[in-house]
């Protein structure tokens, strides 16, 4: 897992060079497909790419975008009603039966189905009309890092061109080294608070919330950490109740339109008596902080790079050998 966090900006370089040009393809075909709704099919992490892809087309497009369960048609046998529809399917090995399964549904009652698989020869990308790579490179380690970053550069890609905003495609240019400054940056306050707990709480909203999704998918599988990820608006819907200075909160904020009431809810967390690490460009409000960007999109995904550092050095701390977390596979097939 180490040596794959150290990959990343490398791993984004050769990307965008390698593949870029096919991402502006697809950017365009869906501008002239103009989808009336997008189903996304993923477990995991790419569930949570796929978060990231929602907020970015909904926020960016307005085309409404669902997350549906591959048992609907896995499990229960059923398809969904759909016209000019888009499925897009994200997997890092494109094996699993529930997700074939309900991509292959969409795909025959009349959506135009994506597939973003970084094994370009898996069942996955023989089952879409488009087989995007995610072009990570080999990923051996268990918990996926490189390849959910990858999924992220190619996902903000392919949105750069369906919105006609070059200045995001161009922001990816920058993100390499963006990502290995933010290595260099201090983390060691939130490693020690999380060191020493059984649970925490991350939180996120606007383009923080799939971070926040997916770090805390990360200090549970790599630090047996009881983490869950809320967002920074629906944690005072319930969520709240579990806020206790025992239990670390991070906050996830991107500098977008959701930061002001993100970084408004840690002031009402801290005021609970919780400890709370805010990771911002802002420095005046970063506990973790992480260097500016040009754009929101592109200082989220640094963010995660940054997190999987953390994540990795902490499961030293808390005696986990990272590269073989208990009860876990590299390849994931659910039915």
């Amino acid at each position: 897992m180490k040596q794959e966090i150290a990959e990343i900006p490398g791993c984004i370089a050769h990307q965008i060079k390698q593949h870029g040009p096919l991402y502006k393809n697809v950017g365009r075909r869906l501008r002239a497909h103009s989808p009336t709704v997008m189903i996304t099919v993923a477990r995991g992490s790419s569930d949570c790419a796929a978060a990231f892809l929602k907020h970015l087309v909904e926020v960016r497009l307005g085309v409404p975008v669902a997350s549906v369960g591959p048992s609907l048609s896995s499990v229960y046998g059923q398809s969904l009603w759909i016209e000019r529809a888009v499925s897009w399917a994200i997997s890092q090995s494109g094996a699993s039966e529930d997700i074939n399964a309900l991509h292959c549904s969409n795909r025959a009652a009349g959506a135009l189905s994506i597939s973003l698989v970084n094994s370009p020869n898996s069942r996955l990308a023989q089952n879409s009309d488009i087989a995007l790579p995610i072009g990570a490179w080999p990923e051996l380690a268990l918990p996926a890092t490189k390849s959910f970053v990858c999924s992220l550069v190619a996902i903000a890609a392919i949105v750069s061109e369906w919105t006609g905003d070059r200045d995001l495609f161009d922001s990816l240019h920058a993100l390499p080294e963006l990502v290995e400054r933010s290595y260099r940056l201090d983390w060691g306050v939130a490693e020690e608070a999380l060191a020493g707990c059984e649970s925490a709480l991350i939180l996120g909203r606007g383009a923080g919330y799939p971070i926040a999704c997916e770090a805390a998918l990360k200090l549970k599988e790599t630090s047996y950490i009881f983490a869950e990820a809320f967002s920074a608006a629906e944690v005072w819907h319930g969520p709240a109740a579990l806020i206790t200075p025992e239990r670390p909160v991070i906050l996830i904020a991107p500098a977008d339109e959701a930061s002001v009431g993100a970084v408004a809810t840690a002031e009402k967390v801290r005021a609970l008596g919780a400890r709370v690490f805010v990771v911002s460009s802002d420095q005046g409000r970063a506990c973790l902080p992480v260097p500016n960007a040009s754009n929101s999109v592109a200082e989220a995904i640094a963010m995660i790079a940054r997190f999987y550092a953390l994540a990795e050095r902490l499961s030293g701390k808390c005696g986990v050998n990272v590269d073989s977390p208990r009860a876990l596979q590299k390849v994931t097939v659910t039915i």
